[in-house]
């Protein structure tokens, strides 16, 4: 018996039909196999597929019994870790993570209780993950993606601004374009930190009045850090138009085109991949190519041009995994 299953539904001991790449049935033939080791999982999850069939009654079924808990998920991810990025280099990502993390959650938490930016605190913040990020980008990124509850917001801003220090870099920008890009990354999302955390967290489709509530976000972050006096126009702009889509349905000016500020159409690619292929409490991370194909043929969301760019600068040069 076939199934058609997501890639990131991928396990040891499948066993693969077929393959779907970029929206078609591979156009050569393809040969069966049995997913035997985590390589083999790395190797179809590295290419352009977007689903796969499987046989079976020749290997291992979907596990319907019970959703996947957050320590399935975590042993899974650690695996597939080791497949692209050495010990040494996990340790260091995950040792930089720790050296970030004081820093950036002093950010958070000034807005949090005291509404307000700690700018001092989001300065050391980024100088450390422009260092981690130097030589290290690929392995910070991937282990920041594993995000318990407690951590999404911490890590999805200290991934964000990872996401843009290295793509600024592979744009050819200058260091200190690439630390207001990665200032930008770490107080984008500062204006949800007021939200209700069962908002933020929750899993369903939000309500018409929830909805409201998080667009409110990004001119409330905006707002915020603005009071401080000395934050850069570039670091202002990511905050306050990440969301803006290039086609003008984003918010909240509904600005379209070149009219979005170059940073916030950079922000914008950086803080939806990041949040497709996260591993979070209520959701299964998508695969890179699921992720980019949806961001692919996603008519007017993005700077395709910038798009492209992050796909050939980020993904196919093997930045990113």
């Amino acid at each position: 018996m076939r199934r058609r299953i997501q890639v990131n539904q991928l396990k040891i001991g499948m066993f693969i039909e077929d393959v779907e790449v970029g929206g078609a049935e591979t156009a050569s033939p393809f040969r069966p196999f049995l997913v035997s080791s985590a390589h083999d999982l790395q190797t179809i999850m590295s290419r352009h597929v977007m689903s796969v069939v499987i046989d079976i009654e020749k290997g291992t079924d979907v596990d319907r019994s019970a959703p996947p808990s957050m320590a399935k998920d975590q042993a899974s991810f650690n695996a597939m870790l080791l497949t692209v990025f050495s010990v040494k280099q996990i340790d260091r990502a995950r040792r930089s993570i720790g050296e970030i993390g004081p820093h950036l959650q002093q950010v958070l938490a000034d807005a949090r209780f005291r509404q307000s930016f700690a700018n001092d605190a989001a300065g050391s913040a980024v100088e450390r993950i422009m260092a981690a990020t130097f030589e290290n980008a690929g392995a910070v990124i991937a282990v920041a993606k594993l995000k318990e509850k407690d951590e999404v917001t911490f890590l999805h801003s200290l991934a964000v601004s990872a996401l843009m220090v290295t793509f600024g870099r592979n744009l050819g920008h200058g260091e200190e374009e690439v630390r207001l890009l990665g200032l930008g990354g770490i107080v984008h999302d500062l204006g949800k930190v007021a939200l209700p955390e069962k908002i933020l967290t929750k899993s369903g489709k939000l309500t018409s009045e929830e909805m409201a509530l998080v667009r409110e976000h990004p001119q409330r972050g905006y707002e915020m850090v603005s009071k401080v006096g000395q934050v850069p126009p570039p670091v202002l702009d990511i905050c306050r138009y990440h969301h803006e889509r290039y086609d003008g349905s984003g918010y909240p000016g509904r600005l379209s085109g070149t009219k979005i500020p170059y940073v916030a159409r950079l922000a914008a690619i950086c803080d939806v991949y990041e949040a497709l292929t996260t591993i979070r409490p209520y959701k299964r991370a998508f695969s890179q190519a699921e992720a980019i194909s949806m961001m692919m043929t996603s008519p007017g969301h993005f700077d395709s041009q910038l798009l492209s760019a992050f796909v050939s600068k980020m993904v196919i040069s093997g930045t990113l995994h």
